[in-house]
């Protein structure tokens, strides 16, 4: 390859690491909720099965709405690979699957004989901190990021039209499918590219393999309960509009803690004008091809795949899109921007952008504002999501703390059917020695000496919520800086462990976090008692444990 050539390829890996880095400094091994179902006690399940039989049973059984056998696959591989269930190492997996995505990009892009100074934009645009729900929980790392990848694979081999392109699509789209259940809408993005480009043998092969694949994932599914969504749908149809303009618009939801409704304005906008830019290209694209589609075919001069590609991947996230918008606000609208959709909307925008750049004879001012875009995008998103990356870690780490000495805190409310589920899920693997959780992380600072001067606390036990107020101390926010409130119990040996959140700084400089924190936690969470209180400061030089004579009582 030409040094000119591979430079600004070079530079395109910088975000990469970048993305690789910010993975690795707050990575953890713990998991969160369906974690335990889907993954952790599955494993138990398939480990413990006898037969080929009963592990298959495991691996397609569904979880929630979905069967997910590409996650649960790669969930025994870590541990055949390891010797461990690690959720570092799942999530390290899960997230290959984006850099799969811009390899396929990548190569798309090869085709357009541009400098890779004109890639970088989507680079930086496609690794940052938005999504990061599926970047640090396995389990919907694992449903949402191979998902993606296998859809694009697919689509990729059934623009190639090669001679064993198509049957290869064929067996992706089936793997696609069991991997997710809006990976079958991989087959309607297929049918209309083949449709478009007249491939009716191949079409009928292509409805016979959905037919088989979407039969198998409905064996035997249980009740999904979404014909109450659709219900709400019919009552308030304006909400999926809206909200499928602000869904699309996600990537430029660049501050998630703005007040609502003012957080959707922008998204929506920014929605409305990326679909009328996807509509323009369909149109100058396909439309005289639409217009003479009953005309005798005449073969193309060049190669369809470019065009076929990116419109079978922007009609998958379109008809995902839709679906979203139908079943999903009606629950919030918030719905529309949570993290764990946010990779279909920015690699919509991936894909958009490729579209343009495959139109464009000549691009005024070169690479140079489209790199600018893409750098004040990276630079937005990691501003304003580090710090939600930051609290969720330390939130993860006290959980497990309270998780492994007082058996809540990482899943379910105390007093449900699944609490013991989870202990099991939890501890079950500890014991067999395969899944050591950062359960002692806090241990050094819980054995130094209290401090000599007591903390005064504020307690606030009105509601469901229970809130613990101390003007002592600011809430740092590094990576491993936390003012945690200690509940100890004098009547046996549960404690817990809540991080402070910080309050703003009333001063000139909105950089330096105020005095106090507030420690909020669920009546639910601790077992009905009285409980000693302690606050203990982490930073990077030292630890401290400043005790308080107020005691708290449920």
């Amino acid at each position: 390859m030409k040094t000119s050539r591979f430079f600004p390829l070079l530079v395109n890996t910088i975000p990469i690491l970048g993305f690789v880095i910010f993975f690795l400094l707050f990575v953890v091994n713990i998991p969160w909720f369906d974690d335990f179902e889907a993954l952790s006690g599955f494993f138990l399940e398939f480990v413990k099965a006898k037969t080929w039989s009963e592990k298959w049973h495991w691996l397609i059984l569904p979880n929630n709405e979905h069967r997910m056998a590409t996650g649960k696959l790669i969930t025994v591989l870590v541990y055949y690979l390891t010797g461990f269930l690690d959720f570092r190492w799942i999530q390290g997996f899960a997230n290959l699957s984006v850099i799969a995505i811009w390899v396929l990009l990548a190569l798309t892009f090869r085709r357009f004989k541009l400098s890779y100074w004109y890639f970088l934009p989507l680079t930086l645009v496609l690794f940052q901190p938005q999504y990061h729900l599926l970047t640090f929980w396995a389990i919907t790392g694992l449903q949402h990021e191979p998902l993606l990848a296998l859809v694009l694979l697919t689509l990729y081999a059934l623009a190639l039209r090669t001679r064993f392109s198509f049957p290869l699509a064929l067996i992706l789209g089936l793997i696609t499918t069991f991997t997710m259940s809006n990976g079958m809408f991989v087959w309607i993005a297929g049918i209309g590219v083949l449709l478009l480009r007249k491939r009716f043998r191949e079409v009928f092969l292509w409805v016979f393999g959905m037919a088989i694949g979407m039969a198998g994932y409905y064996y035997d599914f249980p009740y999904s309960g979404n014909e109450r969504s659709f219900g709400r749908f019919l009552e308030m149809p304006h909400l999926s509009v809206s909200g499928f303009f602000t869904y699309m618009g996600g990537p430029f939801d660049f501050f998630p803690y703005m007040a609502e409704p003012w957080r959707f304005v922008l998204p929506t906008l920014a929605g409305l004008i990326i679909m009328w830019i996807a509509l323009r290209w369909f149109l100058l694209e396909f439309w005289p091809m639409i217009r003479t589609y009953f005309q005798p075919t005449i073969s193309p001069k060049e190669s369809t795949f470019v065009p076929d590609f990116l419109l079978g991947g922007m009609l998958f996230l379109l008809i995902n899109a839709t679906v979203i918008a139908i079943l999903r606000p009606h629950f919030g609208y918030f719905v529309m921007l949570i993290s764990n959709y946010r990779i279909y909307p920015l690699l919509f925008l991936c894909l958009l952008y490729l579209a343009w750049l495959s139109n464009q004879k000549r691009i005024p001012g070169g690479p140079a504002p489209l790199i600018t875009f893409g750098l004040l995008f990276s630079l937005l998103s990691y501003f304003n999501y580090y710090p939600i990356v930051v609290e969720r870690r330390k939130l993860l780490l006290t959980n497990a703390f309270n998780q492994y000495h007082s058996n809540i805190g990482l899943a379910a409310t105390r007093g449900t059917i699944l609490e013991p589920y989870i202990v099991w899920a939890f501890k079950e693997p500890m014991r067999m020695g395969i899944f050591n959780p950062p359960v002692h992380f806090f241990d050094d600072v819980l054995k130094k000496s209290p401090e000599p001067q007591n903390i005064s606390l504020q307690t606030d036990l009105s509601s469901k919520e229970i809130q613990i107020v101390q003007s002592s101390f600011p809430v740092p926010r590094s990576r491993n800086g936390m003012v945690l409130l200690h509940l100890k119990s004098t009547f046996n040996s549960d404690e817990y462990l809540v991080p402070f959140g910080g309050v703003p700084n009333t001063g000139k400089n909105p950089f330096v976090p105020g005095i106090g924190g507030r420690a909020s936690f669920d009546r639910n969470m601790v077992k009905p008692g009285t409980y000693d209180m302690e606050i203990l400061q982490m930073n990077d030089q030292e630890s401290k444990r400043h005790p308080s004579t107020t005691k708290l009582t449920i």
